[in-house]
């Protein structure tokens, strides 16, 4: 085994809290807003007295038959301190944040979604799958058509990837925060805030999935009927010589630049990518539980903007 030399560290991992620091500057301003705000909640954590926790915590107030009786399943309320309670309105009032912005998001893009779906059917025939017939005069602005109708579904589906990381990154930084808390607190907090999470409807992305998979299937339908309509309006017109379109590719390739939605889901799906496989992301309730990735893992994953 090869030994390190004297003096020199290891690199160290990039911490969450810079990770998730960095897609929010990535991100919009009208999105940057609606992450959890970590740093908050660490402020928060720093006024809590830190405790040793105990292997089983006694509810402050409870006498000795008292403890006995819950811990036979007896749910009892546990004071908390003003630290500890300004700690649990923050995470509410973010859950309501969450909530709130996500409906509002999924809501407009289904509008979209259904907007865009009129243009594709202006385009594309609903029984054959097949391009909308045009005669020869109007086969250069099919093309236009075509291709002016596949960046608007390739650019919907970049807002729709965006926001399904936007949740999962959420939910990684609350299991983040939560496990900071527990360590610092006899209070458990984590399990019963992560199963109110996965109940709340920032979380349920069911919609947002069926809108990525149908969004994917026009896309790439758009993509074969626009490769095939270059190839019919070039046999029209006449090939163009390959060194003119040799060159012209690439000056187009050296003066586009990547499009801010796209730099944005780049950003997000990297840092998800970056932080999935952590010990805190797979048993985020923790040793004891297992399992939780799959319900906390985009569906998009295998997505690559």
């Amino acid at each position: 085994a090869r030994r390190l030399r004297p003096g020199r560290a290891q690199p160290r991992a990039m911490k969450f809290g810079h990770r998730f620091q960095q897609v929010i500057e990535q991100t919009h301003p009208s999105v940057s807003d609606q992450f959890l705000c970590y740093k908050t909640l660490k402020k928060c954590l720093k006024n809590i007295p830190e405790e040793r926790a105990a292997k089983e915590d006694t509810p402050e107030g409870l006498t000795g038959a008292e403890t006995n009786s819950a811990t036979r399943g007896k749910k009892e309320l546990i004071t908390l301190t003003a630290e500890q309670r300004a700690f649990v309105k923050t995470l509410n009032d973010e859950m309501k944040k969450f909530n709130k912005f996500f409906m509002n998001a999924e809501e407009d893009l289904v509008m979209r979604e259904r907007a865009l779906g009129t243009k594709f059917h202006a385009l594309v025939d609903k029984q054959t799958g097949k391009l909308i017939a045009v005669n020869d005069s109007e086969a250069t602005s099919s093309v236009s058509a075509l291709k002016e109708t596949r960046k608007a579904f390739a650019d919907f589906h970049g807002e729709l990837v965006l926001l399904e990381h936007w949740t999962s990154l959420n939910y990684t930084a609350l299991v983040k925060i939560l496990k900071k808390h527990d360590k610092r607190s006899r209070v458990r907090l984590r399990s019963p805030f992560l199963v109110s999470a996965l109940q709340q409807p920032f979380y349920s992305t069911e919609v947002l999935t069926e809108l990525i998979k149908k969004t994917e299937l026009r896309f790439r339908k758009l993509h074969e009927l626009t490769s095939e309509a270059e190839a019919a309006e070039r046999l029209t017109n006449g090939e163009r010589s390959a060194e003119k379109t040799a060159a012209t590719e690439k000056r187009n390739k050296t003066h586009t630049k990547t499009p801010p939605a796209l730099a944005r889901t780049r950003a997000a799906i990297s840092c998800w990518d970056g932080m999935k496989d952590e010990d805190s992301v797979k048993r985020p309730f923790g040793d004891g539980h297992t399992g939780i990735l799959k319900a906390s893992e985009p569906a998009s994953k295998k997505v690559r903007a």
